[in-house]
């Protein structure tokens, strides 16, 4: 029969992976490289970025609104890029520097405008 087991329904195929020898015992071990540096944003820089596009809207609107959501994104925007920067995170700071000066600019034309009024007797 050829080396075949055709009594009990085997074939040959089963028997040519018995001698199956493991190859890798040879390899030298090789230490794990470094991960690969991920540059994804943090939460920080996003939250920087949401503040500062929020500053920026709320900025035009009312000057004080703007002004704090700004100074939150700058502060967020400076603690996320110290863990890594990306666009997230630059954009963030500087939507965040944009909304506290547009802030600061309609407060004080608000503020202008209101001694204006106040001269022409119109608020007492």
């Amino acid at each position: 029969m050829d080396g075949q087991n055709m009594g009990n329904g085997q074939s040959n195929q089963t028997s040519q992976y018995s001698n199956y020898q493991d190859n890798t015992a040879n390899v030298p071990y090789q230490a794990p490289g470094e991960p690969p540096q991920s540059n994804k944003a943090n939460t920080l820089q996003i939250v920087s970025l949401i503040c500062g596009i929020a500053g920026i809207v709320f900025g035009c609107c009312t000057g004080y609104v703007g002004v704090v959501l700004g100074i939150i994104g700058l502060i967020c925007a400076i603690i996320g890029n110290k863990e890594g920067k990306n666009g997230v995170g630059t954009g963030g700071l500087v939507c965040s520097i944009i909304a506290i000066v547009i802030s600061i600019i309609i407060l004080i034309l608000a503020v202008i405008g209101w001694g204006i009024l106040q001269e022409a007797g119109v608020y007492y």
